[in-house]
């Protein structure tokens, strides 16, 4: 078969067709016009192919980079959870090596009792890494080497992740109280909307570094973190009013120290007790979210509450 004869055969029969077509334009335009659409057509085929087999920019999957060496070498933070679902987060980690189907982690700021033991899964969750399939900042690991169980206490073990995931990240982030001198906290079980306390002059039931009803029992009260959306308070377990649980409405007077004015300033909040787990020995982990806030009356002094 002649290749040329029927190329040519082709374009006069497309040629004559659009002759009938539209009796005005040359034959020789029709065969310029027919060449540059041609053209462009395949221009466009071309861009269309290359686009489909080039390599996506900046594609960091986690199938593909070692995450925990990534983590490593840039001196990435890990915040170590016994669950997805906890809200506390006991170690905060950098990982110093990633060797043999083995995570070793240097503890840099250790905020709670880590409860998992050796063989059971925990979360490994770090700042955000994008990758093909959308953005991952935790992962699921074995713990190999608790702080308590190893030679080290001031390094855990973990396994390779078993699993990469995203999980939601707390709205306010917590800063550790070190120094509790510098914070005072008057809590009441009530709902400060519907009270009939007079809560600047009543004792509250349960305090840190303030006066409270439960006497000398208070002093090992603790502030164990403080955002702008709660605080963490360690209590002791026998000065916790019967009626305080999950879901129970409080209202908080807490005095936090201003260094330039050489003073306490004090700040009302409404809140929610969000969580109350098993902490040291005698005292349990509360968490306060604040739902609310008051401010003093100028002509009479009263509080005046309202919602976030």
């Amino acid at each position: 078969m002649d290749i040329d004869k029927l190329t040519a055969d082709i374009g006069k029969a497309l040629t004559d067709f659009v002759q009938s077509l539209f009796p005005d334009i040359p034959a020789e335009a029709i065969r310029y016009g027919g060449g540059a659409l041609l053209g462009v057509v395949a221009l466009a085929l071309l861009f269309i192919a290359l686009k489909l087999l080039r390599k996506k920019p900046n594609g960091r999957t986690s199938r593909r980079v070692n995450v925990p060496r990534t983590l490593q070498r840039e001196g990435g933070v890990v915040d170590i959870l016994r669950s997805p679902a906890d809200d506390d987060v006991p170690l905060r980690c950098v990982i110093t090596s990633v060797a043999a189907g083995r995570i070793k982690c240097e503890i840099i700021e250790r905020l709670d009792v880590l409860k998992a033991r050796n063989g059971e899964g925990v979360t490994c969750v770090f700042a955000p890494v994008r990758t093909d399939q959308g953005k991952i900042n935790a992962f699921h690991a074995q713990l190999i080497q608790s702080d308590r169980s190893g030679r080290r206490s001031d390094r855990i073990v973990l396994s390779t992740p078993k699993e990469y995931t995203l999980i939601p990240r707390r709205k306010h982030n917590r800063k550790r109280v070190a120094d509790q001198q510098f914070l005072r906290v008057k809590l009441w079980v009530t709902d400060p909307h519907a009270t009939t306390l007079s809560l600047e002059d009543a004792a509250p039931h349960i305090g840190v570094n303030s006066f409270a009803s439960g006497g000398p029992d208070q002093a090992g009260n603790a502030v164990v973190n403080i955002s702008n959306g709660g605080l963490g308070l360690s209590v002791m377990n026998r000065i916790i009013p019967e009626t305080c649980a999950v879901g129970a409405p409080v209202a908080i007077n807490l005095f936090m120290f201003n260094f330039k004015e050489k003073s306490f300033k004090p700040y009302w909040y409404s809140g929610q007790v969000r969580s109350m787990k098993e902490g040291r020995s005698g005292f349990t982990r509360m968490g306060i979210e604040f739902d609310g806030h008051a401010l003093l009356g100028e002509e009479d002094g009263e509080l005046r509450w309202e919602k976030f």
